[in-house]
């Protein structure tokens, strides 16, 4: 056996680390070893800049004191998958009940489960390009790679036109809006055009007697939007979707508590058994007291939407700041796609010429030498070209942090351009 461990198994031998959490790792380390580097890496939430809700922690605490310390049943607590379904049907008009609601320990084991859940190997797994992990996920599942790429002009987001062009391979299709990694949100009419291809392709395959396209469509950053931006779900645009339509969400971005692990899958009851099976078999649910406090939580969407635009607030503040302190600097090859939602800005830095650079990697690597500025290449979210375009993330620095680093970042850059950009 030539490559690998010969102990271990072809998928093992070809599995990868996550590119994002290796760059993050050498990133905290230049940082403890007392360099001025802003953290624009993970999608992680700072407790230092964003708080969980009070209601949330005093819940947990309180759950912990009463007892509540025991397994969880394998598919989330009663009362936590009867305040989700309703909370589902409140904020997006999907009402698949209590039943059609399974919990994890985030929104991976629910996403694995999803992909496990239809795929056998061989089959097509069709994603957009960039888009978070699903690279990785293609090899877990020993699928077939169906990228489908986005372009600035699309926002970085897949088109129905695109997805057609495939849709006789596909047997899962993943989106993702708001997208990560660029911050940019499906329109209704995007959505309605998407959801028309899969409509029209199932109805063939169900005269055929062949399985169907299912749409896994992850949320986590739904409750994220700039001004004037509505979130839209499929089954809200189609309704005939909702039995082709997986939905993921989770508390680790709309409620800032990435390291509390609670996500959920919101899908057609009749196929919720083997998803609870699995979720029991990988031990994949979350903590018990959490459980409790979010059932809590989620039964009172009034402090829930008080909490989302505050937290709104917050990420505009800084996503403005960005904007401004970028569109500065693009008289030196810098450019960005507008964000639309969540906690990213997709950027361009387009020093290729100028610099004598190669590869994102080479401009990185310049980017947190020279400035401080950490920041994600498109290649971690499944992007080959060496096109320049980087994830800004926002999650983890203050207001004060990012002023901080865009002044390291235009002094470095004028010093490398010799005060005389290009025209």
């Amino acid at each position: 056996m030539s490559g690998g461990d010969w102990r271990l198994s072809e998928m093992a031998n070809g599995m990868e680390r996550s590119r994002i959490l290796t760059i993050a790792a050498s990133v905290r380390t230049m940082i403890s070893e007392g360099h001025d580097v802003a953290p624009f890496t993970v999608g992680d939430f700072s407790p230092e800049h964003f708080s969980v809700p009070g209601e949330l922690i005093t819940g947990i605490i309180e759950a912990v004191s009463e007892g509540e310390t025991n397994y969880p049943p394998a598919a989330g607590l009663p009362e936590l998958r009867e305040s989700l379904s309703e909370w589902m049907k409140h904020r997006y008009e999907l009402d698949v009940g209590p039943d059609g609601i399974i919990v994890g320990s985030g929104a991976r084991p629910v996403l694995y489960s999803s992909f496990r859940l239809f795929l056998e190997p061989g089959d097509g797994l069709a994603h957009g390009v960039p888009a978070w992990n699903n690279h990785y996920y293609v090899h877990l599942n020993n699928a077939v790679d169906i990228p489908i790429p986005g372009t600035p002009e699309s926002r970085f987001l897949p088109t129905a036109h695109e997805i057609a062009d495939r849709i006789k391979d596909i047997r899962v299709l993943i989106l993702n809006s708001p997208l990560n990694p660029t911050g940019t949100c499906f329109t209704s009419d995007e959505l309605s055009d998407i959801c028309d291809v899969i409509i029209t392709e199932n109805n063939e395959r169900k005269r055929q007697g062949r399985k169907p396209v299912m749409l896994v469509y992850d949320q986590v950053y739904s409750t994220m939007t700039a001004e004037n931006i509505t979130h839209v779900h499929p089954v809200q645009v189609c309704s005939e979707m909702f039995d082709y339509t997986i939905t993921l969400d989770a508390i680790s971005k709309s409620l800032t508590g990435t390291g509390l692990r609670l996500g959920w899958m919101a899908l057609p009851p009749s196929l919720a058994p083997p998803v609870i099976a699995l979720i029991g078999h990988m031990g994949a649910w979350p903590a018990r007291p959490i459980q409790k406090a979010a059932a809590k939580l989620y039964a009172q969407p009034e402090l829930l939407e008080k909490f989302f635009k505050q937290l709104d607030v917050r990420i505009e503040e800084r996503m403005d700041i960005l904007e401004e302190r970028l569109s500065r600097l693009s008289i030196y090859g810098v450019s960005y796609v507008k964000p639309e939602g969540g906690i990213y800005l997709a950027t361009r830095f387009d020093l290729f010429d100028q610099l004598g650079f190669i590869t994102n990697e080479e401009i990185r690597e310049w980017l947190l030498v020279s400035s401080g500025v950490a920041i994600v290449p498109f290649q971690a979210f499944g992007l080959i070209e060496e096109t320049g375009w980087f994830r800004i993330s926002v999650g983890a620095v203050g207001v004060d942090d990012i002023i901080a680093a865009m002044d390291r970042l235009e002094s470095a850059l004028k010093i490398a351009f010799g005060h005389e950009p290009r025209a």
